[in-house]
């Protein structure tokens, strides 16, 4: 059987030399409203960049408003929907990865947010 060619946006390395020294990948998760993922995701398709979307609910300051069909009036959902794009790359593409972000965000400061954190192992099973 062949080895599958890897599809992902950085090269992976499984050696004990690799698990020891500082990490190079980043995580990049984005939280946003789900009118937003497109753009995002087009922006990301266009370096090349897979992403994992997940659905997610939060309880924050902001309230989502639902009104009834019937007049009935509006209800406050206890709960916010949002989205988390997520993306693995090399912590040298992380500076052009966010600018793509921002640039299909509109470039407002409220269109979502970005959390970078260090991957310490990637490992393929």
């Amino acid at each position: 059987m062949a080895k599958e060619k890897s599809t992902l946006p950085f090269e992976v390395v499984d050696t004990e030399k690799s698990r020891s020294s500082k990490s190079s990948l980043k995580r990049l998760a984005l939280l946003v409203k789900p009118e937003r993922v497109d753009s995002v995701v087009a922006a990301l398709r266009s370096l090349k960049l897979e992403a994992t979307i997940y659905d997610v609910k939060g309880a924050g300051k902001e309230k989502e408003k639902v009104t009834s069909s019937r007049g009935m009036g509006t209800i406050e959902l206890a709960y916010t929907t949002r989205k988390v794009i997520a993306t693995v790359v090399d912590a040298g593409r992380v500076d052009d990865v966010v600018d793509a972000i921002r640039g299909a965000l509109g470039g407002s400061g409220s269109g979502g947010m970005l959390v970078i954190t260090p991957v310490d192992d990637l490992i393929r099973i």
